[in-house]
């Protein structure tokens, strides 16, 4: 098993954190599924991909895998963003999502590449033709098509630092406040998941402050803290997914719960040699 100076990293108490409040989460999943109101079950797929996505950041949190950790919890921090999202005007915003969703898979009926002016790669299903003449199909098209005839390809127009702040407004800032940590990752995982030099570079800890590690041990030093940093960030998130959906889902005891998981982590003796910041980084 790997250790660090601190121990066996199954040690660290932000498993707990994570582990409580994702517990938590498979609840308020099947409480979506189960929901009597159709707007607000359509968060129940969104929740499912969202703890799914949660186990598999564990097993890279488990084997230190900073580039591929910060990707997925990206995913699991946006697939939460847009299900509180949804809950803020269900019915109009499920509706949406639902339409969304319905007009992507009409234009998967036709898969094409071109490179240059030409036609690569092209897949068509062999049933395109008389689904996508449907009268409805077609005004679902013309919904997210832009002006200028290109597929307007973002579910909603709101980007994500937009759609938070209609959560906030809408839940209050206390119940967000975890939603808003965890927006701390998204830059970094932006550039890890577009490739970008930075992104490689951020992942090895060669763009810190203090100069890139210089040995192994410096190395999985830097590891250690960010993938420790991961599970602190998706661990206030899903805090605040969970008081979010024990709101909206008719249990209070579920938002009382996850209020609880945090301040337990947030009570714990604290070792001065613990933290979950890079050498030289300090709240502000």
């Amino acid at each position: 098993m790997a250790t660090d100076e601190r121990g066996s990293l199954f040690t660290w108490p932000e498993w707990d954190l994570l582990n409580g409040q994702h517990h938590l989460l498979a609840e308020a999943t099947n409480l979506a599924r189960e929901h009597s109101d159709p707007d607000r079950s359509l968060v129940y797929p969104l929740l499912d991909a969202a703890s799914d996505s949660t186990t598999t950041l564990r097993r890279l949190i488990r084997a230190l895998r900073v580039s591929d950790g910060y990707v997925i919890a990206r995913v699991v921090y946006e697939t939460c963003v847009n299900a509180s999202f949804i809950l803020t005007d269900p019915q109009k915003l499920a509706r949406r999502a639902q339409r969304h969703a319905k007009q992507k898979a009409l234009r998967d009926l036709e898969r094409s590449i071109e490179l240059a002016g030409r036609k690569v790669v092209s897949l068509r299903w062999e049933g395109s033709d008389e689904v996508l003449a449907d009268p409805e199909n077609q005004e679902l098209l013309r919904e997210f098509t832009s002006r200028s005839g290109r597929e307007i390809t973002a579910w909603t127009p709101e980007n994500v630092r937009q759609r938070l702040e209609v959560i906030q407004r809408h839940f209050g800032e206390d119940t967000v406040r975890g939603l808003a940590f965890g927006l701390l990752l998204y830059r970094h995982a932006s550039e890890i998941a577009h490739g970008t030099l930075y992104g490689a570079l951020f992942s090895w800890g060669a763009m810190e402050p203090g100069g890139p590690p210089r040995s192994t041990e410096q190395m999985r030093s830097f590891r250690v803290e960010q993938t420790r940093l991961l599970l602190l960030l998706i661990g206030h998130t899903l805090e605040s997914v969970n008081r979010i959906l024990g709101q909206e889902l008719g249990d209070p005891t579920l938002s009382m719960r996850a209020t609880e998981v945090l301040s337990a982590y947030s009570a714990r003796p604290r070792p001065r040699s613990e933290g979950h910041k890079t050498a030289g980084w300090r709240e502000s």
